[in-house]
């Protein structure tokens, strides 16, 4: 009943949001939409403590400055993830497929929050980063990527993909690891949560790597197999089921 009264009033929040945030967008800049946006955040972790007691810990805060550029190399398992990472950082963007942009209110509002459309079919995400990076350095925004590219399920692996790589290349933005098991108490491709408590880790900054073997194996390291560790100390990973 928990998890139904959470999936009804989130997605009822949302829609309603998506909505109004829609008179944001004859003001100049990303300000008004961004601010609008983290209050909806906020909004989001209080449903989600309060009905579905699925409760959030950040560790690491320290770890991801305010008003500087970074490149965040996540695990993707939840829904859940962006809206943190949009609490914590509202000046972010990310990248999203071109599909998205086409989407009513949804794809107004990526344009507005400058998030970059990349084609994930063609196989050359990887050639305009430099424009990328240009662009988030100059407005010291946080870039969030996914190295599995999509949301995955639990027990699932996933090729990793090399975007966060040439992003880092030249040395100028950090790359922030996050491990998370938020896949563990809201599930991809389910409506129903799991209570107990969601752990986002942030750690240092990697290393600055030219090479992409290297790159990729801490990256395996510090967020896949970190991830699988928060999600096999997590009291309810033996209660779910595995892809």
């Amino acid at each position: 009943m928990r998890s139904f009264l959470f999936s009804l009033s989130f997605y009822l929040l949302t829609m309603v949001w998506a909505i109004l945030l829609l008179v944001t967008l004859p003001f100049p800049g990303r300000g008004p939409v961004m601010r609008g946006i983290h209050l909806w955040t906020r909004m989001v972790l209080w449903l989600l403590r309060v009905v579905a007691k699925v409760h959030v810990r950040i560790d690491g805060k320290e770890n991801l400055h305010h008003g500087k550029a970074a490149i965040i190399v996540s695990k993707h398992m939840s829904d859940l993830d962006p809206i943190v990472f949009f609490y914590l950082r509202p000046d972010m963007t990310a990248l999203a497929k071109k599909e998205l942009f086409k989407v009513p209110v949804i794809g107004l509002l990526l344009r507005k929050l400058a998030i970059v459309r990349i084609d994930r079919q063609a196989g050359t995400a990887h050639l305009g980063m430099e424009g990328v990076v240009k662009d988030i350095q100059e407005g010291k925004r946080a870039l969030v990527v996914y190295p599995e590219g999509t949301r995955t399920r639990v027990g699932e692996e996933k090729k990793l993909k090399s975007g966060a790589f040439y992003l880092q290349l030249d040395g100028t933005i950090p790359a922030i690891p996050v491990a998370t098991n938020s896949g563990l108490h809201w599930p991809k491709g389910l409506v129903r949560t799991i209570p107990g408590t969601v752990v986002y880790e942030i750690g240092s900054p990697m290393s600055h790597e030219t090479r992409k073997a290297g790159f990729m194996e801490e990256v395996h390291r510090r967020v896949i197999a970190r991830s699988d560790y928060l999600m096999r100390a997590d009291p309810v990973w033996k209660d779910v089921p595995q892809s």
